[in-house]
Protein backbone atom coordinates (compact mmCIF):
# COMPACT_ATOMS: atom_id res chain seq x y z
CA UNK A 1 0.00 0.00 0.00
CA UNK A 2 1.36 3.24 -0.91
CA UNK A 3 1.50 6.14 1.76
CA UNK A 4 1.23 9.58 0.89
CA UNK A 5 4.37 12.55 1.78
CA UNK A 6 2.82 13.71 4.46
CA UNK A 7 1.81 10.66 6.53
CA UNK A 8 5.51 9.41 6.47
CA UNK A 9 6.72 9.01 10.29
CA UNK A 10 9.57 7.22 10.09
CA UNK A 11 12.54 10.07 10.63
CA UNK A 12 10.47 12.02 13.45
CA UNK A 13 11.10 8.65 16.34
CA UNK A 14 14.30 8.61 16.46
CA UNK A 15 14.25 12.78 17.22
CA UNK A 16 11.60 12.24 19.93
CA UNK A 17 13.39 9.24 21.59
CA UNK A 18 16.84 11.83 22.04
CA UNK A 19 14.38 14.08 23.53
CA UNK A 20 13.71 11.77 26.11
CA UNK A 21 16.66 10.45 26.68
CA UNK A 22 18.30 14.11 27.06
CA UNK A 23 15.59 14.67 29.73
CA UNK A 24 16.14 11.95 31.64
CA UNK A 25 19.87 12.33 31.60
CA UNK A 26 19.25 15.68 32.77
CA UNK A 27 17.16 14.43 35.26
CA UNK A 28 20.05 11.94 36.56
CA UNK A 29 22.36 14.45 36.97
CA UNK A 30 20.31 17.02 38.83
CA UNK A 31 19.35 14.52 40.99
CA UNK A 32 23.38 13.48 41.96
CA UNK A 33 24.18 17.43 41.75
CA UNK A 34 20.98 18.66 43.67
CA UNK A 35 21.80 16.48 46.94
CA UNK A 36 25.83 18.11 46.81
CA UNK A 37 24.21 21.05 46.59
CA UNK A 38 21.90 21.21 49.25
CA UNK A 39 24.45 19.53 51.66
CA UNK A 40 26.61 22.91 50.95
CA UNK A 41 23.68 25.19 50.96
CA UNK A 42 22.94 23.77 54.16
CA UNK A 43 26.84 23.97 55.81
CA UNK A 44 26.67 27.35 54.56
CA UNK A 45 22.95 28.11 56.56
CA UNK A 46 25.34 26.39 60.00
CA UNK A 47 28.23 28.55 59.67
CA UNK A 48 25.63 32.00 59.19
CA UNK A 49 23.65 30.82 62.15
CA UNK A 50 27.00 29.82 64.10
CA UNK A 51 27.93 33.58 63.11
CA UNK A 52 25.23 35.50 64.19
CA UNK A 53 25.27 33.91 67.56
CA UNK A 54 28.71 34.60 68.16
CA UNK A 55 28.24 38.00 66.88
CA UNK A 56 24.79 38.44 69.26
CA UNK A 57 27.29 37.27 72.55
CA UNK A 58 29.68 39.57 71.66
CA UNK A 59 27.71 42.45 71.04
CA UNK A 60 25.41 41.42 73.99
CA UNK A 61 29.20 41.04 76.79
CA UNK A 62 30.13 44.62 75.38
CA UNK A 63 26.36 46.37 75.88
CA UNK A 64 26.55 44.29 79.52
CA UNK A 65 30.37 46.05 80.04
CA UNK A 66 29.40 49.57 79.08
CA UNK A 67 26.67 49.35 81.68
CA UNK A 68 28.74 48.64 84.24
CA UNK A 69 31.21 51.08 83.59
CA UNK A 70 28.57 53.30 83.39
CA UNK A 71 27.15 52.16 86.87
CA UNK A 72 30.38 52.29 88.38
CA UNK A 73 31.29 55.94 87.05
CA UNK A 74 28.33 56.74 88.43
CA UNK A 75 28.40 55.63 91.88
CA UNK A 76 31.99 57.22 91.78
CA UNK A 77 30.95 60.36 91.49
CA UNK A 78 28.16 60.53 93.66
CA UNK A 79 30.13 58.05 96.44
CA UNK A 80 29.86 61.36 98.51
CA UNK A 81 26.07 61.84 99.33
CA UNK A 82 26.62 57.89 100.31
CA UNK A 83 28.78 58.10 102.95
CA UNK A 84 28.16 59.06 106.51
CA UNK A 85 30.71 62.14 108.11
CA UNK A 86 33.05 60.54 110.72
CA UNK A 87 33.03 63.33 113.89
CA UNK A 88 35.72 62.68 116.11
CA UNK A 89 34.86 64.37 119.71
CA UNK A 90 37.55 65.44 121.38
CA UNK A 91 39.44 63.09 123.93
CA UNK A 92 37.49 64.22 127.09
CA UNK A 93 34.25 64.43 125.76
CA UNK A 94 34.62 60.92 124.46
CA UNK A 95 35.77 59.61 127.50
CA UNK A 96 32.41 61.39 129.79
CA UNK A 97 30.43 59.72 126.73
CA UNK A 98 31.55 56.62 127.55
CA UNK A 99 31.52 56.73 131.28
CA UNK A 100 27.85 58.09 131.03
CA UNK A 101 26.90 55.41 127.94
CA UNK A 102 25.60 58.67 126.15
CA UNK A 103 27.49 57.29 123.30
CA UNK A 104 28.38 53.49 122.35
CA UNK A 105 32.37 53.07 122.92
CA UNK A 106 35.11 53.54 120.89
CA UNK A 107 35.42 51.50 117.88
CA UNK A 108 38.96 51.95 117.61
CA UNK A 109 39.84 50.57 121.39
CA UNK A 110 36.34 49.80 122.22
CA UNK A 111 36.53 52.67 125.18
CA UNK A 112 40.07 51.58 127.05
CA UNK A 113 42.03 54.28 125.41
CA UNK A 114 44.75 51.54 124.10
CA UNK A 115 44.78 50.03 120.57
CA UNK A 116 47.74 47.59 119.69
CA UNK A 117 50.32 48.97 117.10
CA UNK A 118 52.23 45.81 115.27
CA UNK A 119 55.46 45.50 115.23
CA UNK A 120 58.35 44.15 112.19
CA UNK A 121 58.65 41.12 114.49
CA UNK A 122 55.46 39.90 114.70
CA UNK A 123 54.26 41.29 117.98
CA UNK A 124 52.26 43.60 119.42
CA UNK A 125 52.72 47.16 120.97
CA UNK A 126 50.06 48.88 123.21
CA UNK A 127 49.60 52.56 121.53
CA UNK A 128 47.13 55.12 122.58
CA UNK A 129 44.18 55.10 120.42
CA UNK A 130 44.19 57.69 117.69
CA UNK A 131 40.49 58.35 118.29
CA UNK A 132 40.17 58.99 121.70
CA UNK A 133 43.63 60.67 121.90
CA UNK A 134 43.83 62.57 118.76
CA UNK A 135 46.20 65.68 121.02
CA UNK A 136 48.63 63.30 122.10
CA UNK A 137 49.06 62.15 118.34
CA UNK A 138 49.61 65.53 117.05
CA UNK A 139 51.87 66.78 119.21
Amino acid sequence: MCRPSCCDNSGGQGTGMAAVALILIGTLIVAKIGLIVARIVHVVLEVLRIAALTAGAVLALAVLTWLAVITVRWCLCHRVTWRHPIVQPAGATVRQNMATGDQPACLACGGTGTVLRAISDGSYQPWACPVCEPAERAG
